[in-house]
């Protein structure tokens, strides 16, 4: 999976405890997906600031951070954390849910708060044109950039709050 194309749409969503002793009481895939799938549509979540939809973005936002890749196993904490590298609770062809953990959220946030605009652009625009499926443009480097500061966010509010978040992508 590390150069292909994965499209899908992506969510975050901050687990407060209920939610997270919920999902982590779950038995297979299918019970994890249907609570997170639940989560991720519930009114209380969205009118509570405790889910950010990030569409596509994902994707460059994950290969900017890491490797170029969608590489799940990259070890380059704690960006690595930012979308794919932490605890896999369902990975399938259709839907993936990855747990960040309430110790992991701060460091993430502050990775993220550490990167500057210029480095970030500077990683978006190196990305394979092979690997990522397409010729990375401003524009799109742009709205990245726009996305991973509300993703920051998140992370920071999660991180006060010490909530885990929960990372969602359905294809």
């Amino acid at each position: 999976m590390s150069g292909e194309r994965v499209l899908g749409r992506g969510a975050y969503i901050v687990l407060t405890r209920e939610d997270a002793k919920e999902i982590f009481s779950q038995e297979g895939d299918t019970a994890v997906r249907a609570v997170a799938e639940r989560l991720r549509n519930s009114p209380k979540h969205r009118e509570s600031d405790l889910l950010l939809e990030c569409g596509t973005s994902w994707d460059p936002i994950h290969r900017a951070l890491t490797d170029g890749t969608l590489n799940r196993d990259v070890e380059d904490f704690p960006l690595d954390h930012c979308v794919l590298g932490g605890r896999r609770l369902h990975i399938g062809k259709e839907f993936e849910a990855v747990l960040i953990r309430p110790d992991i959220v701060p460091h993430v946030a502050a990775g993220m708060h550490d990167l500057k605009r210029a480095e970030f652009t500077e990683r978006y625009m190196a990305l394979d044109p092979v690997a990522y499926g397409k010729q990375p443009t401003e524009s799109e480097g742009d709205e990245t950039w726009a996305m991973l500061k509300l993703i920051r966010q998140l992370f920071e509010d999660a991180g006060n709050e010490h909530a885990a978040v929960l990372f969602t992508v359905a294809r």
